[in-house]
């Protein structure tokens, strides 16, 4: 399982952080993850310094997941967002229309 997890650490991007718990319970934050050079695990901490430590003092590695960029709102300046501006514009003045008007019915012929 170890080594599974040390293998998704050598494919993730370098940016992605991650976190080194060790047998005794110490937990290292990391910048990005760590790589894994003659039986130890080489990573730079969240602090900016570089460790190295045995593979059979390390219990467990995990990668964190990236923070989701938190979009503010449509963008006036992306025609992609104009549809949104016009509904945000019309749900603040109180008007709230469906988005497609239901289709008119076709005469019945006889």
């Amino acid at each position: 399982m170890l080594l599974l997890l040390v293998a998704l650490a050598e494919t993730a991007t370098p940016s992605q952080p991650a976190v080194i718990r060790l047998k005794n319970g110490t937990v290292y934050a990391l910048q990005g993850p760590p790589h894994l050079r003659n039986g130890r695990f080489v990573f730079t901490a969240s602090d900016g310094l570089v460790y190295s430590l045995a593979e059979a003092d390390v219990d467990e590695v995990r990668l964190l997941s990236p923070t989701p960029s938190v979009r503010g709102g449509p963008n006036p300046q992306d025609s992609h967002d104009l549809g949104a501006i016009a509904r945000e514009e019309r749900n603040q003045k109180g008007k709230h229309t469906l988005i497609a008007p239901a289709p008119t019915p076709k005469p019945k012929k006889h």
